[in-house]
């Protein structure tokens, strides 16, 4: 995996704010890892809907729409940063949103 490749993931993901908060989805733990194939043209990024916490505010606060607004915008910057096929997968049932 090329670190260049890497960089724009991980910029990508932060330039993504979570709708109403003044937080990227990196920073806020939502984004858990990410992979990166090795022709550089697939990208897994793993998500982890309740936090650490499962009890924290912010985590009960994000509804399925607000998630599903972060799982659009995410496959749609990797789109246009060039990634052919973008997973976003959730982190706890390993299934793909």
């Amino acid at each position: 995996m090329s670190v260049d490749r890497a960089k724009t993931v991980e910029d990508i993901l932060r330039s993504i704010t979570v709708p109403g908060f003044d937080v990227d989805i990196v920073s806020c733990g939502a984004v858990t890892r990410f992979r990166i194939s090795r022709d550089g043209k697939k990208v897994a990024v793993f998500v982890d809907f309740t936090g650490s916490d499962p009890g924290c505010p912010f985590c009960k606060l994000i509804n399925h729409t607000v998630w599903s607004y972060i799982v659009k915008e995410i496959k749609e910057r990797l789109r246009k940063a060039g990634f052919e096929e973008i997973y976003v997968v959730d982190e706890r049932t390993q299934t793909e949103l």
